[in-house]
């Protein structure tokens, strides 16, 4: 006879948070293993260190044995990775229990059918792009990125003024919520095992296009849209990615980046300061606040920051082939896109990409038209050719 495991969610790990289901399989186990927090739920249970819990459930003699997880199993828990290490020792259920987002949506009386879920809980990652781009963010935290850091991190993006509620030891008897500005949660203390739910009802859509009548532009050149478009493809930006524009002006293109790049962050370096002033401007005024600024000269300025998944360069000042360089021993794979209006530009780019060995280098030209109204007329204005070169990524097969 196989024997039988079960995975239990937990709920907040208090009595009144557990499951009919759960008590259940509680009660026709011969085993029961936990951490020291969930212990207290079943009188057979085994302390035993988190890690431990899936070998300790295996090596145990028992026919039927029970693993307590807390919140629930499929909700960022760790019973996904115990059921593929139980399975070829027995026959494995999950018992789903209450999450931290159901129990605490419904403590603060908001409902979570249209929220966005991130877990920062020992992660690396930013909340910027989930809350830029989403009118409702339930976050886990803990870790390096505790309740009161990312509140901070809100803060430093300029989202200070954003309704927050604040979720410590749910379900336990110190259980704690707090709700305020983001600004105010800031300066509170707060323990590891906390929630945080985030309101930004102004969040733009991250799919809604970004028109040029959209920026403020001053003196300073912009990339047109034609342009972004076509180059966003070539880069392929993905949700989670890290980017770099490098000669951001504008930060029109920085924008279309931050958008493409919704759960990733976006570092804009310019030098220019009436271009960092618009920057900062459009940055604000179109809700990019997964977007840093960084004021400086390129290559110099790219050296603290991340390994990039993606690169722009929409401006070198004469450092092309160092800050792809640098952007290649940074990340191999990164995929990066150069665009150029003059012939000798063309040329150091596209020597630069070989020499610095770029696979899948590709050089294109757009020249677009636009139709303006002359009378009962449409005529076409030509703006100016643009030259996209890319390359990067993972060697064709």
């Amino acid at each position: 006879m196989p024997r039988m495991f079960y995975l239990i969610g937990a709920g907040m790990g208090a009595p009144d948070t557990l499951t009919g289901e759960a008590r259940q399989a509680l009660a026709v186990s011969d085993a029961v293993f936990a951490t020291a927090r969930l212990a207290a739920l079943d009188e057979k249970a085994v302390v035993c260190p988190f890690g431990e819990l899936a070998a300790r459930a295996m090596d145990s003699a028992a026919q039927t044995v029970a693993v307590l997880v807390s919140g629930d199993v499929g909700f960022f828990s760790a019973a996904a990775k115990m059921r593929r290490q139980l399975m070829p020792h027995g026959e494995v259920r999950l018992v789903c229990g209450l999450s931290s987002l159901q129990y605490f949506c419904a403590k603060v009386g908001v409902p979570y059918d249209d929220v966005c879920v991130r877990s920062l809980h020992g992660r690396t990652g930013s909340i910027l792009g989930a809350v830029s781009y989403h009118k409702k963010v339930f976050a886990l935290t803990g870790g390096a990125q505790n309740a009161q850091t990312v509140c901070q991190t809100l803060v430093d993006a300029g989202l200070g003024n954003l309704t927050v509620h604040l979720g410590e030891n749910l379900g336990m008897e110190d259980e704690r919520r707090a709700h305020g500005t983001a600004a105010e949660l800031a300066a509170q203390p707060c323990g590891d095992l906390a929630v945080l739910l985030v309101e930004h009802p102004e969040a733009v859509d991250a799919h809604a296009p970004l028109r040029d009548d959209m920026f403020t532009r001053g003196d300073v050149p912009m990339t047109k849209e034609e342009v972004r478009w076509t180059a966003c493809g070539r880069l392929a930006v993905q949700p989670g990615d890290t980017v770099w524009d490098v000669g951001a002006g504008t930060g029109a293109m920085t924008l279309e980046l931050a958008r493409r790049a919704y759960d990733g962050l976006v570092y804009a370096v310019e030098r220019n300061a009436e271009a960092l002033a618009l920057l900062e401007e459009n940055r604000r005024r179109l809700d990019g606040y997964n977007v840093q600024v960084i004021a400086g000269h390129a290559p110099e300025a790219l050296e603290a920051l991340p390994a990039p998944d993606c690169v722009f360069v929409g401006g070198s000042g004469g450092g092309l082939h160092r800050i792809l360089a640098l952007a290649k021993e940074k990340n191999p794979a990164a995929r990066v896109v150069v665009t150029a209006i003059a012939l000798e530009t063309l040329e150091q780019a596209r020597h630069a990409l070989t020499d610095l060995g770029f696979a899948n280098i590709e050089v294109s030209q757009l020249a677009a038209s636009r139709g303006r109204a002359v009378g009962p007329y449409t005529m076409l204005t030509a703006q100016n050719p643009v030259f996209i070169l890319s390359g990067g990524g993972c060697d064709a097969e």
